[in-house]
């Protein structure tokens, strides 16, 4: 995977391929594309990515961990479930709404490649998938969920709603925002949770 990602041009090189990427699709996108995009030469994307496989891998993975990161500290300390999961749903709506091309990336680009970088990829959702059990975990401990309610399918329940409104917003062409849908997605889930 990727090599040293506080080097500016390695940045440079992530958004100018999330930008290619979206416009041309991933099987359509050469590496030379993204290179020229941010101005560097095709060799030194090399310098930073071993192949165009790669850098799909690492623009989830970067972002993924950016927006996991970013949830975490918002929810630090939030003792109530049912907010912790509120902030979760409007950072990763944030997320996607700041960034559409990403977004249009994460939602449908990622989804089309070889089985090998999908089992590269869901390595790193396991991460994200822990934190959201983690919460409907702490929820049903303190009797704010269901004590009998399955953590795993509520886990998939929570993801899976957030997925299919992105990809419902993307192709919608975004004119409506995602995160003014908070309140009411929440507010579902948790009634399905308790």
């Amino acid at each position: 995977m990727a090599k040293d990602r506080s080097d500016d041009k390695f940045n440079k090189i992530l958004n100018a391929a999330i930008h290619i990427i979206a416009r041309k699709g991933f099987h359509n996108t050469k590496v030379k594309d993204i290179a020229d995009k941010a101005g560097v030469a095709s060799g030194t994307v090399y310098n930073y990515f071993s192949n165009k496989e790669d850098i799909l891998i690492s623009i989830m993975i970067i972002k993924l961990n950016e927006y996991v990161t970013k949830a975490k500290n918002a929810i630090e300390e939030i003792d109530d479930p049912k907010e912790k999961l509120k902030i979760l749903i409007h950072h990763h709506f944030e997320a996607m709404q700041t960034n559409p091309e990403l977004a249009l990336v994460l939602q449908f680009e990622l989804r089309q490649p070889t089985k090998d970088i999908r089992d590269k990829i869901r390595k790193y959702l396991r991460e994200y998938f822990k934190f959201i059990e983690e919460i409907i975990k702490d929820g049903v401990e303190k009797g704010v969920f269901a004590k009998d309610l399955n953590v795993y399918f509520a886990r998939e329940m929570f993801f899976g709603t957030l997925d299919e409104i992105v990809s419902t917003w993307v192709y919608t062409k975004k004119d409506w925002l995602l995160t003014d849908q908070t309140d009411t997605i929440c507010g579902m889930l948790i009634k399905a949770y308790s």
